[in-house]
């Protein structure tokens, strides 16, 4: 098992490039929050407003070279897919969300054949599944109760793509506070 590890800035701090860390303490990918567009800004006071709901923000993982790897975006009115992963050659794939629980939710994806599911369980702990294999999980740092972070574990690999892809995913999918 290999652990990675993202540590939130601190109060006040920017929310942009956000490094991985690897056990090595060394940087494998960066996370950071995608700005919002001039319409996006529009439509998020109007959903403030009038739903007293934000937009979900976008969120993507890039190499330590700048290199765009993954990012999720919600798709707010596309009937049956909730979220999109964008590849890094650009290439979009829909996101199914699907209610497993009263309130939990399970978000499956195909990519490059693969059966991928994405979803929380009762310990707040996330697992990513390749068809139906557990081959990773996310959860939430805490420090005297509060959030400081969150830790990827891969079970069966130490591919820094699947740590981008979890960290993407678990961000935009499943954060609490979604900073």
């Amino acid at each position: 098992m290999t652990t990675f590890t993202l540590t939130y800035p601190k109060a006040f701090e920017s929310f942009s490039n956000i490094p991985i860390v690897n056990e090595q303490n060394e940087t494998v990918c960066v996370l950071q929050k995608v700005e919002r567009s001039s319409v996006g800004k529009v439509l998020n006071a109007v959903m403030l407003v009038a739903a007293q709901q934000s937009l979900p923000h976008r969120y993507e993982t890039r190499s330590t070279l700048g290199a765009p790897l993954f990012q999720v975006q919600s798709t707010l009115l596309t009937k049956g897919v909730s979220h999109q992963l964008i590849m890094p050659d650009g290439y979009i794939l829909p996101i199914q969300r699907k209610t497993v629980q009263l309130l939990e939710s399970s978000y499956s994806f195909t990519m490059d054949g693969l059966a991928f599911r994405f979803e929380k369980d009762f310990t707040s702990t996330a697992y990513l599944y390749c068809n139906d294999e557990k081959i990773a999980s996310a959860s939430n740092i805490e420090t005297e109760l509060v959030l400081t972070g969150i830790s990827f574990k891969l079970f069966n690999s130490d591919d820094t793509l699947f740590v981008a892809l979890l960290a993407t995913l678990y961000q935009a999918l499943f954060s609490m506070s979604n900073k």
